[in-house]
């Protein structure tokens, strides 16, 4: 075994080239506000290598997390609308594959820049103060889209480089494959009640980083009971092998605010630099560890990610579940 069987080295790079404006201009500036934002960068980066989105689809794509960041940034000063947009918002992603199974990350790579960031805008910050936190964090949402726009005007012109140039700004996606089509009405059930629970749960006893739990809640749901099981158990395995290395090399590492935003950065790139779901979400949960670790959080705290990912991937699961067993009801009441 190489390292090109574990890490995808060419998504690894290209993900990296988009990012390196936002390094630089945070580089330049000290303002860790990109580093925040550069979940964006690869959000719609994946949505570019996914769903083939072109310039169009990128704009549209970046103005859709917009959207959906402000509204749930807002609604969290009322908890049961957090909790119903966000069950919208992931039984809406869920929804995409209706259409073809590569438009649900696209709807997944919405949903989750949208949620971390207005978590960690409003943490620390007065209800009052949530407006003003959302619209400043806008210009760097924009700024972040432009490197993966450029990559997608690239790729689009390469592509098609016989349309018309008219042609080119129109169309939403460069290549129409979305992957097959599949049946949707219980996982959009099953997702949209998992990640209610899940904020609900969140908004009642104020986690800290709730965002690890709703998400989480709503990964599991994958479109049965058998994947769900397999995925809760890469996500347990990963959190349980990832979590204590990051608390172990956090602790070696200098304790500063940038040397967390950069490992956190590096937890955003692991989404597309691993071949193998449980290796890079072992990744992704030591570099949350290290993050928190460096700013002399208590280890229990970076322990969080271990309960959090476990718990939510739990409410998932039974999610599943429950809606399963109503359907099979259903049928056999239908036809007995």
């Amino acid at each position: 075994m190489n390292i090109d069987d574990i890490v995808d080295l060419r998504q690894l790079g290209r993900c990296l080239v988009v990012l390196m404006p936002v390094l630089l201009v945070w580089w330049a500036s000290a303002d860790l506000l990109w580093l925040r934002a550069a979940i964006v960068a690869v959000a719609l980066y994946i949505g570019v290598e996914r769903a083939h989105l072109a310039p169009l689809g990128v704009l549209l794509q970046t103005l859709a997390i917009m959207a959906a960041f402000l509204l749930l940034l807002r609604s969290l000063v009322v908890p049961p609308l957090f909790v119903a947009g966000c069950a919208l918002m992931a039984a809406g992603a869920i929804g995409l594959s209706a259409y073809g199974r590569k438009l649900r990350s696209l709807g997944n790579f919405v949903f989750i820049p949208a949620l971390y960031l207005a978590c960690e805008a409003a943490d620390g910050s007065a209800p009052a103060q949530y407006a003003a936190q959302g619209a400043h964090l806008l210009p760097y949402i924009a700024l972040c889209m432009l490197p993966v726009w450029l990559l997608s005007l690239v790729e689009h012109h390469r592509r098609l480089d016989a349309m018309p140039w008219w042609r080119h700004h129109t169309r939403l996606r460069y290549l129409d494959d979305a992957g097959t089509t599949m049946a949707v009405r219980e996982a959009m059930l099953a997702g949209g009640l998992a990640v209610a629970c899940a904020a609900a749960l969140v908004a009642w006893r104020h986690f800290g980083h709730g965002q690890w739990v709703i998400w989480s809640a709503a990964s599991v749901v994958t479109g049965d009971v058998l994947s769900a099981k397999r995925k809760l158990r890469d996500r347990a395995w990963g959190a349980a092998v990832g979590v204590p290395m990051g608390i172990g090399i956090g602790s070696l590492l200098p304790h500063h605010p940038a040397v967390s935003a950069l490992i956190a950065l590096g937890a955003v790139t692991s989404l597309v630099s691993f071949r193998r779901y449980p290796i890079g979400f072992a990744v992704r949960c030591a570099c949350a560890a290290v993050a928190l670790t460096v700013l002399n959080a208590p280890a229990d705290v970076a322990a969080e990610r271990l309960i959090d990912v476990v718990l939510g991937g739990v409410i998932g699961l039974a999610g599943v579940l429950a809606v399963n067993r109503a359907l099979l009801g259903e049928c056999t009441l239908l036809h007995p």
